[in-house]
């Protein structure tokens, strides 16, 4: 569990669930310092389906007021509508709890996202409903909205059951969804601990959609005739973007969560270094790649500290070199996120 919001609501519903008994619904909206009617939702199961019952007003500002009634998995292409219904599923039926950390794709900016759902008691309508808090590590933007009928792009970087002290099984998780889940790179946990999964190969249209989410996203600073050849074959391979000056480079990085930072020793109003300094310094992970003019001693070296990760590559930089290094600098990112997510205490 990462955010600060996410703790909060997750320890709220700790004080109030006792001797098995659900805390009732109406206990979330009452407590202004969880700021539930800003990032809160409301999930309920009827007919078969799973809908939005209620959303915060920032969730309808990036899902639109058109949410309200329609199912969970509605922003959603088919390929991934399943995955969405079948996980939340498993916490109506065992009335358990459910953490997501995911990467978010708004077709200018990615985003980073926990979602948490918690089972609570709805006693005016007689049912378990779902509470939850969606919240993001970046400032809204009014372009992050999605139009009704928008395929949304989402990577699962982690996904943890909280059992609540319960037994769980996730057999309702079908074995197209466990795949999907494999081809993004997911984790799957109860409580922080791997689970056995079903180990089944994917294919068609389904394998390249989870294939597509999980891509790194690549920010190039560079100078446009010097990266030509390059920057084609990352675009083919990654999420990727290419801007040539420092000032252009801050503005993306203050806003997108970059994954990897591809840049030159000396970019257009500054120094490469200062930007990787910029990065290595702020709260989220991303590893960089240096590209170093050649000059007598320079050599292909890999610094790794507590800050992050950086590749130094001598130019001329071959593709396979460049690929290896944004491909390791990725797994590198990955690794952290994960451990982030896992390493606090609270929901244990």
């Amino acid at each position: 569990m990462r955010h600060k919001l996410c703790k909060q609501l997750f320890e709220f519903w700790q004080a109030r669930y006792a001797s098995g008994k659900l805390p009732d619904l109406q206990a979330f909206f009452d407590e202004a310092s969880l700021k539930f009617h800003d990032r809160g939702v409301v999930i309920v199961r009827e007919a078969g389906d799973i809908f939005y019952d209620y959303c915060g007003d920032e969730i309808l500002k990036a899902l639109g007021a058109d949410i309200l009634g329609q199912s969970m998995a509605f922003c959603y292409s088919e390929n991934f509508k399943v995955l969405q219904l079948e996980s939340a599923a498993v916490c109506f039926d065992q009335h358990v709890g459910l953490d997501r950390y995911s990467r978010f794709w708004f077709g200018h900016r990615h985003k980073d996202v926990e979602w948490l759902l918690l089972p609570a008691r709805d006693t005016i309508g007689r049912r378990i409903v779902l509470v939850g808090m969606s919240a993001t590590f970046v400032e809204h933007d009014t372009l992050d909205a999605l139009a009704a009928g928008s395929d949304l792009i989402e990577r699962i970087i982690a996904q943890d059951y909280l059992t609540l002290g319960k037994a769980i099984d996730l057999d309702g998780i079908g074995r197209a969804s466990w795949a999907m889940l494999d081809a993004m790179g997911a984790d799957v946990t109860v409580n922080g601990q791997p689970v056995r999964r079903s180990n089944v190969a994917i294919g068609g249209e389904a394998a390249y959609a989870a294939r597509k989410a999980s891509v790194a996203s690549v920010l190039a600073v560079v100078d446009r005739n010097s990266f030509e050849g390059s920057a084609k074959m990352l675009e083919g391979l990654y999420s990727f973007r290419r801007v040539e000056t420092f000032g252009d480079a801050l503005a993306v990085l203050r806003k997108d969560r970059v994954d990897v930072l591809v840049l030159n020793e000396h970019v257009e109003g500054g120094l490469g270094i200062d930007l990787v300094k910029y990065v290595q310094d702020g709260e989220e992970d991303a590893a960089c790649v240096l590209l170093l003019e050649p000059r007598e001693g320079a050599e292909d070296t890999v610094v790794k500290t507590d800050q992050g990760l950086v590749y130094c590559l001598v130019k001329p930089v071959g593709d396979f070199a460049l690929r290896k290094a944004v491909d390791d600098a990725s797994k590198f990112v990955t690794s952290r996120q994960k451990k982030r997510f896992y390493d606090a205490p609270e929901k244990r």
